[in-house]
Order: C-alpha cells, then structure tokens, then sequence
C-alpha cells in the first residue's frame, strides 16, 4: 500500500467514525503516520482529501445487469442474493464508510448518500421485476406480492450486513445464516415443481415423485 492510498484508507475511517466536522488533518496524520504536510500535499485540502475518499469508497458500488443474462429468474433472484453477501464480505470497509455518512447525515457526503441511495433502489426494483416475470412464467408462487416481497428481502439483506457489523465475534457464521434465508425465501417464494426438487427433497429414503408419493 502506497502513502496516499494509506492515507486514504486511514482518513476513510475517520470520517465514517467521527464525521467529517470532528475529523482533523493532525488526526489523520497521526494515525496514518505522516506529517500533515504531506497529506496537504498530495490531496490540497480536508475538503479535497474527504471528496477523495467518497470516491475512492465509492467506487465498488455498481450494478451490472448483464451478469443476469442467460438465467431464468429463479437463478437470477438467487445470484442477486449471492452478489449482495459476496459485495459485503469484500468490501466491508467501504460499507461501513457509506453507512457513518448515512447515519450521520453529514452534509458533505450529500453526493455519497445520494449515489448509494439510487443504486439501492435499483437493486430493488431490479428483485421486484424479477420477482414479477418469475410469477407470471410460473417460477414463483402465484400468491407472492413482489414489490412487497422484494422491500422485505431488501431489509432483511440489511439486517444481515448490521449482523456482520457488530457481531463479528458472533459463533454463528454470516454464510450459513444466508443460506438459512434463501431456504426460507425458497418455501416462501418458489413453486413446487422439479425446479425445487433438489433443494426439498426428504432428508431420508431417496427423492420420490410426485406421481409415487401420491401413490404410495
């Protein structure tokens, strides 16, 4: 890691931590281990040094849609899921900068908050369309409101990330409790079908159809 980039990493976490009013450029120094002249120099000013750092945290938010090409909705619901939890776990930082910003309300980080903001509902919207097309090609349980289904998937992926926050030292690993969900999502969300056999089939006696089951 270079001094700027250190310096960048460091004055990160300051601000997501103390704000950027509460955040001095003899902090940082200190804490990255260098002069303050030397941060004036390579970034000008605490204004600048902070625009920096938005966008250097910033810069893994996005959303390609063309990773969903070629996928039903069902396998596209479930990458969705997959990318939300892989995004967090490799890039932790980063979300707890944006998050300080947010709870904070500070507002020169107007631009970060309105960046996450409209990436968030993005992805909402793209969960609920996917939801929407899933129901009406019989993927989805007839029932399912998307739009509300989709809000809901989007608070309990967030009640994951606060889990992974301040519970670090918890036992219980931040994966399982993924796939504890996407199994939940799946009773709730998918039709019984062969699709799903895979995931639902009895845990002892070997998978049966459904055409012996009710025979038998």
């Amino acid at each position: 890691m270079s001094t700027r980039e250190k310096i960048l990493d460091v004055a990160g976490k300051l601000f997501a931590t103390q704000g950027y009013t509460d955040t001095s450029l003899a902090q940082v120094a200190q804490a990255a281990e260098v002069s303050k002249a030397l941060i004036l120099w390579h970034f000008g000013t605490k204004d600048d040094l902070f625009r920096t750092a938005l966008q250097n945290f910033l810069s893994p938010y996005s959303i390609d849609a063309t990773r969903l090409q070629g996928l039903n909705e069902r396998e596209q619901f479930e990458k969705l899921i997959d990318d939300y939890y892989e995004f967090i776990a490799q890039h932790l930082s980063s979300v707890k900068f944006v998050l300080g910003q947010v709870v904070r309300e500070e507002e020169n980080a107007k631009e970060v908050v309105d960046h996450v903001s409209a990436l968030y509902q993005v992805y909402q919207q793209l969960l609920t369309s996917i939801l929407e097309q899933g129901r009406k090609a019989g993927l989805f349980d007839p029932s399912i409101q998307p739009a509300e289904d989709a809000a809901l998937i989007m608070a309990t992926l967030n009640g994951l990330l606060i889990q992974r926050l301040v519970d670090q030292r918890s036992k219980i690993n931040a994966r399982d409790l993924l796939v504890r969900f996407k199994e939940t999502l799946q009773a709730r969300l998918y039709r019984p079908g062969p699709y799903s056999a895979s995931v639902h089939a009895p845990a002892c006696g070997g998978a049966r159809s459904s055409h012996s089951s009710a025979e038998g």
